[in-house]
């Protein structure tokens, strides 16, 4: 009987995690944008990410991406993981707004070889595209592209993954009309060679 208790409430424990971790994320804010309803009354889960520095960004995703210059309201934040030595590890992510668009980017320590989607979006996608980016993997770093188109609001959306380091990328922005609009063209402009494993940027593990 204690060890069929004990199993319900570790399964029970378990998928209030998954809830945190799996809510609807704002395409430009990151942040969960529905909140369960129990009862008639409105339950919060806890919002798992915090505001953090560049610097201390860096500490989690080394290899990573900047601003582009112009951008403004600029805004890091992460979502940690406890134990670092699992995977999926801690994710970084960056907010700004540039050339008349809200974008958020974010980097993960992911498992596996394959392009993952770690941006947090549900939605039916109704293009779908793969290129070569220019900048990221030297000029070999594969990335698709996805776009969903609504009545009112379309969503685009950009993946890519570092197989040399095992970091997974996403871009995101949404817009009343992206006609035209290219999001391959800000996923390199947010790559910065300064932050590349390798480079001269100052290692993670002294900051």
């Amino acid at each position: 009987m204690k060890k069929s208790v004990l199993t319900i409430v570790v399964i029970t424990a378990a998928c209030l995690c998954l809830c945190a971790c799996h809510a609807t994320v704002n395409v430009n804010t990151g942040q969960k944008t529905d909140t369960p309803e129990e009862s008639g009354q409105q339950t919060t889960i806890a919002n798992p990410w915090r505001d953090c520095t560049e610097q201390e960004a860096y500490k989690y995703g080394p290899n990573g991406f900047s601003a582009p210059k112009g951008s403004t309201n600029v805004r890091w934040s992460i979502c940690k993981v406890e134990d670092d030595t699992t995977l999926p590890g801690t994710m970084v992510q960056l907010t700004f707004d540039y050339d008349g668009l809200s974008f958020t980017a974010r980097e993960q320590p992911v498992a596996g070889e394959e392009i993952v989607d770690i941006s947090g979006l549900y939605y039916e996608w109704d293009d779908t595209d793969e290129q070569i980016l220019s900048n990221w993997g030297g000029g070999h770093m594969p990335c698709k592209f996805y776009r969903h188109v609504g009545e009112d609001e379309y969503v685009d959306l950009a993946l890519w993954f570092d197989s040399e380091t095992g970091y997974a990328y996403s871009l995101s922005t949404s817009g009343s009309d992206l006609d035209g609009f290219d999001i391959q063209s800000v996923v390199e402009a947010i790559y910065d060679p300064a932050k590349q494993i390798g480079a001269n940027a100052p290692d993670p593990a002294l900051l």
